[in-house]
């Protein structure tokens, strides 16, 4: 299970990512997109450890974040400063989160590959359902994750390795995509150097690949007027065969 999976890695997940690069390429794309829908409110679906939740606040917006993990809400919290505004973090899945919150927002993001975690239709369709009545008339939808079909086509099974130092020990992170099965088997490998040996760790789950078509049949019959699928942050077309990650940007 997802929550399971992300509660095992807990705070050794933020050393997989790169957030600082990450973000300053992020950032952009989601300054323009709030102006334009003129955003105050972000809910953040599946938060992990909540950098796109500090993210937001820092702008001044009020921001709320959810995830299934206890472990990444914990991870999340520990971030605060203190100083200004701060999301308000809770524990929510997909599906159930209008139930848990009962409030509505200007922009509701799903980011980091997390949707491909909903393994059925009938989940996927109460996921979808659960945005649409958590989004405000005319707010917008965001939701991002791996373009599936250019992996299997390129054969690209690996991300990584990447190294870390924590705590004073040497890490090494793969990250290994097992494309020939559906739903697909999604590993994190982490190596640790103690002096001379290395130990190593796996966490193993299971992803659902979804097309740009299957995205935006789904989102239009949970009642999203607009769907538009990207390339990049940069807005450039969503090409199934060459694409890195799909970004589906919904109009409520």
């Amino acid at each position: 299970m997802p929550d399971r999976f992300y509660d095992e890695i807990g705070s050794g997940y933020d050393a997989v990512i790169d957030w600082d690069s990450r973000l300053r390429r992020e950032s952009p794309f989601f300054r323009d997109l709030f102006a334009r829908h003129g955003v105050q409110s972000v809910l953040d679906t599946a938060c992990g450890t909540g950098e796109h939740a500090w993210l937001f606040a820092s702008w001044g917006l009020q921001v709320v974040a959810t995830d299934v993990s206890q472990e990444m809400l914990e991870v999340a919290e520990e971030k605060g400063t203190g100083k200004g505004t701060e999301p308000l973090f809770r524990p929510a899945a997909f599906g159930e989160t209008y139930e848990t919150l009962r409030e509505t927002f200007d922009a509701v993001t799903c980011l980091g590959n997390s949707f491909p975690h909903v393994l059925t239709d009938e989940l996927a369709r109460q996921a979808a359902g659960d945005f649409a009545k958590l989004a405000r008339p005319g707010g917008v939808l965001v939701i991002q994750q791996l373009n599936y079909e250019a992996m299997r086509l390129n054969g690209e099974r690996f991300m990584g390795p990447q190294g870390r130092t924590i705590d004073g020990r040497e890490n090494l992170f793969l990250r290994i995509f097992d494309l020939d099965r559906d739903p697909i088997r999604f590993t994190i490998v982490r190596m640790t150097r103690t002096h001379s040996e290395w130990e190593r760790e796996a966490w193993e789950t299971l992803h659902r690949a979804r097309t740009g078509a299957e995205m935006a049949a789904l989102l239009q019959e949970a009642g999203f007027s607009e769907v538009q699928c990207f390339g990049d942050f940069e807005r450039a077309a969503f090409d199934a065969a060459s694409s890195d990650q799909m970004l589906v940007v919904a109009t409520r």
